[in-house]
């Protein structure tokens, strides 16, 4: 069997319509216009201040990436850092993780997996998220347990 042959039995990888970033100060209209879209909320904040201190000033107390489709916003999700005395160690808190239905799929998925990337990156022992029973398998994590509304993915 030749490289080539290999070549033709071999699956491409599969490419995501989505990309992921994290969050840029310049980006903080757009978070938050989608925020209020997912949360159906027309206010819009009048002080940006803690919002500001928390994503882009040290110490960095919150976290928040950006899905694209081609250039457009199309999902988000912002998470914070919080101690567990259950787990015994910090936790990654996912406050939000939204995305266009359109793109709901790809985009949350995509966005999920940069969370609870960061959450090891932090040395987080678990991390937690609020929702409908059956997030865990939206997200793929089997091995999530729930504690009332609450999702708990160990890390360890």
């Amino acid at each position: 069997m030749t490289a080539t042959s290999l070549l033709f039995r071999m699956p491409a990888p599969a490419v995501s319509p989505v990309s992921v970033r994290p969050v840029r100060p310049e980006d903080s209209h757009t978070l938050l216009r989608l925020a209020r879209a997912s949360n159906h909320d027309d206010a819009a904040w009048t002080d940006l201040l803690e919002f500001n201190e928390a994503l882009f000033e040290a110490p960095v107390r919150a976290w928040a990436w950006l899905a694209f489709a081609g250039d457009a916003a199309v999902g988000h999700a912002v998470a914070t850092v919080g101690f567990s005395l259950r787990a015994r160690g910090y936790c990654l808190q996912l406050d939000s993780l939204h995305a266009s239905e359109e793109w709901a799929d790809a985009a949350e998925s995509a966005l999920f997996d940069e969370v609870r990337a960061m959450a090891r990156r932090l040395g987080c022992v678990q991390l937690h998220w609020y929702g409908p029973h059956d997030d865990a398998a939206r997200f793929d994590t089997p091995d999530a347990r729930r504690d009332g509304q609450r999702h708990v993915l160990s890390l360890l």
